[in-house]
């Protein structure tokens, strides 16, 4: 069997600490145009005053984008790169899997974005398709490893 570097099993618990709150944070940002801290929380703040502005012009400077960004990269990352507790060829079959079938979504997914968006709204577009590949990867990933634990618990 081939050598494939993987990650210890112990990074997957700090990749989720880290992909929940900034795939949260990412996702209220992106419902608000991208624009930095999401401004419908800041409903309840008088827009006049120096903590509104302050706030709102430090988070503007790209501050909560990129740990957005870095965040879900990172977190994501550790997730699908982390070894499970019993890696064997059955494992790594169905991680390869995955990836093909996380592949050929994305790129059916970008053509259809070529072909129904455009300008600004393309742009959206493609600021998600940015984590496309590793969250669809993780979703078909972790679905089609409880589906095999599932029917090997049923075997016994």
């Amino acid at each position: 069997m081939k050598k494939i570097f993987l990650l210890p099993h112990s990074f997957k618990k700090v990749g989720w600490a880290i992909l929940i709150p900034t795939f949260i944070i990412g996702l209220m940002m992106f419902i608000d145009g991208c624009n930095g801290f999401p401004r419908y929380l800041l409903k309840g703040i008088d827009p006049a005053s120096g903590l509104y502005r302050a706030l709102v012009s430090y988070v503007m400077t790209g501050l909560l984008n990129n740990i957005a960004i870095i965040g879900i990269s990172v977190g994501s990352l550790f997730v699908v790169c982390s070894r499970e507790p019993i890696e064997d060829e059955l494992i790594t079959q169905v991680r390869l899997n995955s990836l093909l079938i996380a592949l050929y979504l994305n790129t059916a997914f970008v053509v259809v974005s070529a072909l129904c968006f455009y300008e600004l709204d393309y742009l959206y577009v493609m600021i998600g398709n940015i984590f496309t590949v590793l969250l669809v990867f993780l979703i078909v990933y972790e679905v089609k490893l409880w589906r095999l634990k599932k029917s090997m618990e049923y075997e016994e």
